[in-house]
């Protein structure tokens, strides 16, 4: 053997750490390749928030909206109850003279 050729233990050792590293690489690559997927998949629904946040105050506001109504028809039915006993009572007892 020449001194500048290794020596069959150390081809051994530099194979093996040479395998190593490959393995090392392949597992950090799939890490990269999971991470993109990932950040992907946050991008996606980064952009969906915006329109679930528009949908939200839509239905918000429809709900105000039909709940003011509620409220609007009940003081009319309100009004309209009073407005019922008054003329009933009157009726009863004819008109009160003052």
């Amino acid at each position: 053997l020449s001194p500048l050729s290794p020596c069959p233990q150390e081809l051994v050792a530099a194979q093996s750490r040479l395998a190593a590293a490959e393995e090392a690489l392949a597992a950090k690559q799939e890490l990269i390749d999971k991470l993109k997927a990932e950040a992907e998949r946050h991008r996606a629904t980064l952009e969906t928030i915006p329109v679930l946040q528009a949908q939200a105050d839509i239905y918000r506001a429809d709900f105000e909206a039909e709940r003011a109504a509620r409220e609007q028809l009940h003081a009319q039915r309100e009004a309209l109850q009073e407005a019922l006993r008054a003329l009933q009572g009157e009726h009863r007892w004819g008109p009160q003279i003052p």
